[in-house]
């Protein structure tokens, strides 16, 4: 288990890395870099679909494992966003 102190350390950290000073801000970054996923993923998806029913199976596991990792970084970033939202050390 997180201490609430431990909690902080971890927000603060993320805070740091994205530039911002509150958790608000924090929010919104993560929101815009979220978004920006979402747009990959919609190119992603194009391009697995072209390659979908090509001869070479290999030719789509690229493609494949771009958006199982592009998904679960997009979870990743939720999470930490849901954190924040519900630290809210702005706020405070």
């Amino acid at each position: 288990m997180v201490t609430i102190a431990g909690k902080r350390r971890f927000l603060d950290q993320w805070a740091r890395a994205l530039g911002v000073g509150n958790d608000l801000e924090a929010m919104a970054k993560l929101r815009a870099v979220m978004n920006e996923l979402d747009d990959a993923r919609s190119q992603l998806q194009k391009t697995t679909r072209v390659l979908e029913n090509v001869p070479d199976p290999d030719a789509n596991v690229g493609a494949t494992g771009a958006m199982a990792a592009l998904e679960q970084t997009w979870q990743n970033l939720l999470a930490v966003e849901r954190r924040f939202a519900k630290h809210e050390r702005g706020r405070k």
